[in-house]
């Protein structure tokens, strides 16, 4: 495993700047590989993560654990929250850790050296559970498609409605936000 200095190296040339959302967004990935017992996340391929937010952290959670959208491996879910769900899938065991601290460092801080001062423990709220990742949401390839009836489009992984009898995409059914 890389350690926090190479993760945040490389969380901070992937995302261009170093804020505290790297720095969480680093601890927070080594930490839930840590309480997964995943020693070195960039060489395995069973992790899935559910992030719940589109800022920084999650451009240093990729870094921190190489798991991607494109192969499947990092999920998306619009919580608006600072937390993420790390999912072993040959275990089955999973871990949902939030920014729970509420203490941000003075404009001017070092923030690796703020965030460094503070545990893991009193920075995030920990949730152990498990969770079977249906197999429409795992990587790999499709597991089902289908076409929609009314646009012609293909839907992959079972994200198709049916509506009436009629097999349609999110969108033509009305139920995309």
């Amino acid at each position: 495993m890389r350690t926090f200095e190479q993760d945040m190296e490389a969380a901070a040339a992937y995302h261009g700047h170093v804020c505290s959302g790297i720095v969480l967004g680093v601890r927070m990935a080594r930490f839930g590989c840590r309480l997964l017992g995943i020693d070195d996340p960039l060489d395995y391929r069973d992790l899935v993560v559910y992030i719940e937010i589109d800022r920084c952290a999650t451009d240093a959670i990729y870094a921190v654990t190489g798991c991607t959208m494109g192969r499947r491996r990092l999920k998306w879910i619009d919580n608006g929250k600072l937390a993420a769900t790390f999912v072993d899938l040959a275990t089955s065991k999973a871990v949902r850790l939030v920014v729970m601290n509420e203490t941000f460092p003075p404009e001017d801080a070092d923030l690796a050296q703020f965030w460094s001062a503070i545990s893991d423990e009193d920075i995030f709220g920990v949730r152990h559970f498990e969770k079977d990742v249906p197999l429409e949401d795992r990587p790999g390839r499709p597991v089902r498609t289908a076409t929609c009836m009314k646009c012609r489009e293909k839907v992959m992984d079972g994200r198709d409605v049916t509506v009436n009898a009629q097999v349609l995409c999110r969108d033509c059914a009305g139920v995309n936000a």
